[in-house]
């Protein structure tokens, strides 16, 4: 089974834990925080990006390159990688979620985001720039100004995206034109490492040849692909079991919904932030058991999720 590249860590609050984390990426940032906390990573990509329209995304780009919007939102490097804002011009300021997304959109761009929200998608309705309308700060004000492209706002996301974030920037006044660059879908069974389904479905611990100890869910695209490829975390009856750490509140609802938990919810979509979460879980568990060091999840499902403490990410 294909592991992440690099090295565990020898020692760290996730010594000994193995964790199954619902992506794959090229330089994955989270992937290697919880590798230097200890824990052996096993990163596979259960959700495959289906580029959108090519005609509908290449007239939004004309109309951005054109200065027809006040703000560019964007709430995931996926919607980058489908979409090039690489002619914005100045005039269109930047919003983006995460520091994860705030780095691909520099590179991307050569620009730096004007703001920067933490939390999922509907943290940027908490920013003053845009919470306040187009009327405030955030927009260029006034009838002039509306008419001007000041109340426009490119919204460029995902086919299935929650629609929090559009409705919340439509009900503090702004014209929001949601294009949907991408969507997500499960992918291949066929596509999936050999021994995954095997692994999953095996106890975790030092005796066990396989198993999880903890699965971490970066977006309700992943919680279903994992419900839809794998099933439900193991139950290892009232004293071991996969514990589900999810990134955000709209993934844990979704993860919910599906009946995955989760146990916890990692409130910054951070490295630092998930690494917090997972730990937490283990926290409450048993590390450092005979034979080896192992974090084991105990006790029954809770009935609703905690909450990981968020640490704020250095730059």
């Amino acid at each position: 089974m294909n592991r992440h590249l690099g090295a565990t860590g020898a020692a760290g609050p996730l010594a000994g834990a193995r964790v199954l984390l619902t992506r794959r990426v090229a330089g994955d940032r989270i992937a290697a925080a919880l590798e230097e906390a200890g824990a052996e990573v096993v990163a596979v990509a259960l959700t495959e990006t289906v580029p959108g329209d090519p005609e509908v995304i290449s007239r939004a780009q004309e109309r951005l390159a054109a200065g027809a919007y006040a703000w560019a939102v964007i709430t995931s490097a996926r919607a980058l990688d489908a979409m090039s804002l690489a002619a914005a011009p100045v005039s269109t300021r930047l919003a983006v979620v995460g520091p994860g997304t705030a780095r691909a959109l520099e590179e991307a761009t050569g620009r730096r985001a004007d703001v920067i929200a933490d939390g999922a998608g509907a943290g940027l309705l908490r920013e003053p720039l845009l919470a306040r309308g187009p009327e405030g700060p955030g927009g260029l004000g006034g009838a002039a100004g509306r008419a001007a492209g000041g109340a426009r706002l490119l919204l460029p996301t995902s086919a299935i995206a929650d629609p929090v974030l559009a409705d919340g920037l439509r009900t503090a006044g702004w014209l929001v034109e949601a294009v949907p660059a991408y969507s997500t879908r499960t992918a291949a069974a066929d596509s999936l490492p050999p021994g995954l389904a095997r692994a999953w479905a095996s106890a975790a611990g030092p005796a066990a040849a396989g198993g999880f100890d903890a699965v971490v869910l970066l977006a309700g695209s992943g919680a279903r692909a994992l419900h839809e490829l794998l099933g439900a975390p193991p139950e290892r009856g009232a004293r071991r079991r996969t514990a589900v750490v999810a990134l955000g509140p709209s993934t844990a609802a979704e993860a919910a919904r599906l009946g995955l938990g989760p146990d916890v919810v990692a409130e910054s979509p951070t490295p630092r932030g998930v690494v917090s979460a997972v730990s937490s879980v283990s926290a409450a568990g048993a590390i450092g058991a005979a034979g080896g060091a192992a974090s084991v999840i105990t006790g029954p499902r809770p009935a609703g999720p905690r909450h990981a403490p968020a640490l704020e990410e250095r730059s």
